[in-house]
């Protein structure tokens, strides 16, 4: 199993503005020792590995030891949603619009859009959306997270523009969906502990949430060569403006 999408998410303290950053599969980053699932020792640390193999070294709390460390924050909370998780998920909030400027096609995603304008996405259409790389920029990693964005902008205008927030049993319903289709770290497994998360959101003005990519180029040669190499001093900016909120 391979984390196909990464993203950190962040909150200021003052709850006024988040940050979500989406971390490219194919990046190549230090794996810490992660714990076995069965309890029993742990995997040895590897150096120069796709962030995409965090979760077959040790699973979710492996991805997390990872983006800590590259991020150098405390992660309090997790989670791991399949594709199908995120068919399910949408179908409970009623599906995302998502608007493009031409047409989008990709055999291997199944995604098939003929011309520009707005679509509803819902079901299957999800994830082909969300994980096409063939129909998007220069069909890199890096093309569909800019896909990947446009979708989760919109999903956030959609849930903050219907009643979601306002409307408790669709509030616990999501949160039940959530519960069902997501592996979640302890502390996050109580629903009253997400729909408390939700309404967090719910105060911030879209304005004040921001989408932006883990600092990466492509190009370099070595132990990067076809893969996606972090820019380590813009990350380390980046990320000194999120903990400074």
């Amino acid at each position: 199993m391979l984390n196909d999408l990464t993203i950190l998410v962040h909150v200021s303290q003052d709850q006024s503005n988040a940050v979500a950053v989406s971390i490219p599969r194919d990046m190549v980053v230090p794996i810490p020792s992660c714990p076995r699932e069965d309890g029993k020792g742990s995997y040895n640390s590897m150096s120069a590995q796709p962030i995409h193999n965090t979760l077959a070294s040790g699973g979710l709390p492996c991805t997390v030891l990872t983006v800590e460390s590259l991020a150098g924050l405390k992660i309090p909370f997790a989670a791991l949603i399949t594709f199908q998780g995120v068919i399910q998920m949408s179908t409970a909030e009623g599906g995302v619009p998502v608007c493009i400027n031409g047409p989008l096609s990709d055999k291997y995603s199944g995604i098939s859009l003929p011309k520009a304008g707005t679509y509803m996405l819902a079901g299957a259409d999800e994830p082909a959306f969300l994980r096409s790389r063939h129909g998007v920029g220069d069909g890199s990693d890096l093309g569909r997270i800019s896909s990947q964005r446009v979708f989760l902008s919109s999903l956030v205008r959609t849930v903050k523009s219907n009643d979601t927030f306002t409307n408790f049993t669709k509030l616990y319903g999501i949160a039940t969906a959530a519960s069902q289709n997501m592996a979640l770290s302890n502390r996050l497994k109580n629903v009253n502990t997400m729909a408390s998360l939700a309404l967090v959101l719910k105060g911030i003005p879209l304005n004040r949430i921001t989408f932006v990519q883990y600092p990466g180029t492509t190009g370099v040669g070595g132990v990067c060569a076809g893969k996606v190499a972090p820019l380590t001093s813009v990350a380390t900016a980046l990320f000194a403006k999120i903990k400074a909120d």
